[in-house]
């Protein structure tokens, strides 16, 4: 009597292989790839009569029509019946070995985003066909404790479904590490062990984001593939990935990879090959009947490469950025500002990074998450700091590059050096709040010096108080004396400060106003200036033959908080005189001045250097010495003629 078996395995991919290839997915609008998936099945005897009736492998990893997507050409080996969803291949009466199966597919993909055209409430219901897309699975466990804590969490002061989204993915990319570690790589965790231990991969990324979503009652599925990437994580460019896709009501499902940080959209490197409710349903099933045998199916084998892209996208947003403040003191702290113009009709959704530099330290993330609605202009901010150990002789131009994952761009500069103004982090924050125009609080404070730098001991300040609810309240205003101030509905007030520099440096001067256990602060940086100072040394000994041209080279050295300004040197000796304007001197700065020997009747001429400046007010400096020089083999009749001059001049 012949004994047969049925059944029913499920097999992972190997790694995915294909060159790294050059190209700018994010400025594509459409692309093509082929993709090449293979495996085999492995037959052996496992007994005295080895047989197998018949061999069936359905392969569940394909490429599928839709809206971003079109299959151009599939053809498998051997020839298979493909549906929808599955290619099935079938063998009958096998014989013992190995039995080689593939599949070659050009896909053709699009870059262009469906758009989303106005806000969708939050709150909102979904269609009950959809209601599968938000249980629980075993690794997408919507319903654990932690998950929903941290959802509802997300969800505060959201009323646009679509910011919501946006927000949970930014939250998960950037407090998820991307880990390729044994524990995560091999064995896919559940979403509540990733949100605990804060690291994964791509699967277990997309998960927590999928439950988050799911534990709203937001439906969101899993979308597995092959995507290109750039990371140095994959240097063969290729690579398995899993993103999500959600619902939104009147549009349909828009695509969401919270690991790459692509928000409403996917590049065109994006190939999905399955759609599922957990991320860890089969990507192939084999079934067979056989006796006496050991049928051992292998991972499926995936490479691709792209073969050509068309057109290119436009992109729409209008960057501008800008350093809050132009020149900045050794260690002080800056706001970076970048302001993003959305002049389409459609909602935008990115990330922007800041490139980071050696001198400078970026404090928090380097990277910023903005939704832009249509028509509207948003403004994202980064905390920067000048590094201590610059060396105090030079200026230094510190570049600043913003880009985003599409690789739109903004730049600007700032300029540091060692005597200028210092600024606190409080100073940088109270700019931050005052530009951010979002504070939702019951009262506010915006701070303003009537000089922010001042040559005396007085300053003075204002600071406008404003209620922003509809009742009366009362609020105390404090800066070093607290006072009591009643503000009917909507009403603001400006309050006067008298501050005190008692000497010349920078001043952090705070304010804050209290209602209840509500507090709105602000911190400005007052500047009481010195004199401008200048320190004159040479840089060596000028030296030359009489019938040269004689170089007077010197180094100027700005040795106050105040920039001298206007700055003209004047050189002259018995005999010689001459005046270069040098502008204003941020830092240090290398002057050389020439002299016709022929002008000079002296061996070692006495070269006096006159510096005239003056401070931010106009008001007029000057500064004096004397550098030594030689010039050799001055004719006897001019050194005499020299001395004699000298005592006239004297």
């Amino acid at each position: 009597m012949r004994v047969f078996g049925l059944w029913l395995l499920v097999f992972g991919l190997a790694a995915l292989g294909a060159a790294a290839q050059p190209i700018d997915w994010f400025s594509a609008e459409r692309a093509t790839t082929e993709l090449n998936i293979s495996s085999a099945i492995t037959i052996e005897q496992n007994g005295p009569n080895p047989y197998v009736e018949n061999l069936r492998a359905d392969i569940l990893f394909i490429p599928r029509n839709s809206e971003r997507s079109a299959i151009r050409e599939l053809q498998s080996t051997p020839p298979a019946t493909t549906t929808h969803d599955r290619i099935s291949y079938t063998w009958n009466k096998p014989a013992l070995g190995t039995v080689p199966f593939s599949y070659q597919a050009t896909v053709e993909t699009t870059g262009s985003r469906k758009p989303v055209l106005a806000a969708i409430p939050w709150p909102t219901t979904f269609p009950k066909e959809l209601h599968a897309y938000t249980l629980p699975t075993p690794h997408i466990d919507s319903t654990h404790p932690a998950i929903i804590g941290q959802a509802q969490y997300l969800a505060r002061g959201h009323d646009d479904l679509f910011s919501l989204v946006s927000a949970t993915a930014y939250w998960v990319k950037t407090n998820v590490h991307y880990n390729l570690s044994t524990l995560t790589a091999e064995v896919s965790q559940p979403a509540s062990w990733v949100l605990e231990n804060k690291y994964g991969v791509c699967d277990e990324i997309t998960s927590l984001f999928i439950a988050l979503l799911r534990s709203l009652g937001i439906p969101a599925r899993f979308v597995s593939g092959v995507a290109y990437t750039a990371s140095p994580q994959f240097p063969q460019g290729w690579g398995a990935h899993g993103w999500a896709e959600v619902y939104f009501p009147g549009i349909g499902w828009l695509p969401f990879d919270p690991t790459f940080g692509e928000y409403g959209w996917v590049d065109p490197s994006h190939i999905a090959l399955k759609e599922s409710k957990d991320p860890q349903e089969p990507t192939s099933i084999y079934e067979w009947n056989a006796r006496d045998a050991r049928i051992t199916a292998h991972d499926l084998t995936i490479s691709a490469a792209l073969k050509n892209t068309n057109g290119k996208i436009q992109f729409p947003l209008r960057l501008r950025a800008n350093a809050h403040r132009p020149r900045v003191g050794f260690g002080s702290h800056n706001l970076i500002v970048l302001t993003a113009e959305n002049p389409t009709n459609q909602y935008y959704s990115t990330e922007f990074t800041l490139a980071r530099v050696r001198d400078m330290t970026i404090i928090g993330s380097d990277t910023q998450h903005l939704l832009i609605a249509p028509k509207s202009t948003a403004r994202a901010f980064w905390h920067v700091k000048v590094n201590d150990n610059l060396d105090p002789k030079f200026q230094y131009e510190l570049p600043i590059h913003l880009y985003t994952i599409d690789n739109q761009t903004a730049e600007t500069i700032f300029h540091t050096a060692r005597y200028d103004v210092a600024y606190s982090a409080a100073d940088i924050e109270t700019s931050k709040e005052e530009l951010a125009l979002s504070d939702n609080r019951t009262i506010r404070i915006s701070c303003t010096l009537e000089n922010d730098r001042i040559t005396t001991s007085q300053g003075k300040a204002h600071c406008v108080i404003t209620n922003t609810q509809n009742q009366t309240i009362a609020v105390t205003a404090c800066h070093t004396a607290c006072q009591d101030i009643l503000l009917g509905p909507l009403e603001r007030k400006t309050v006067p400060y008298a501050l005190t520099a008692p000497r010349s440096g920078t001043y952090p001067v705070s304010f804050n106003a209290t209602f209840r256990e509500e507090t709105a602060r602000a911190t400005l940086t007052l500047v009481r200036l010195d004199n401008p100072e200048i320190s004159i040394a040479p840089a060596s000994l000028s030296t030359a033959a009489y019938g040269e041209t004689l170089p007077v080279t010197f180094l100027l050295t700005r040795e106050s908080l105040s920039i001298p300004q206007n700055l003209t040197a004047t050189l002259s000796a018995v005999g010689a005189q001459a005046t270069v304007p040098l502008g204003n001197l941020d830092a240090q700065q290398e002057v050389t001045i020439t002299v016709p020997t022929s002008q000079l009747w002296q061996e070692e001429p006495t070269i006096t250097i006159t510096l005239t400046y003056h401070d931010t007010f106009g008001e007029k400096f000057e500064r004096e010495t004397e550098i030594p020089a030689r010039v050799l083999g001055v004719p006897w009749y001019k050194r005499a003629a020299g001395a004699i001059l000298a005592l006239f001049i004297r």
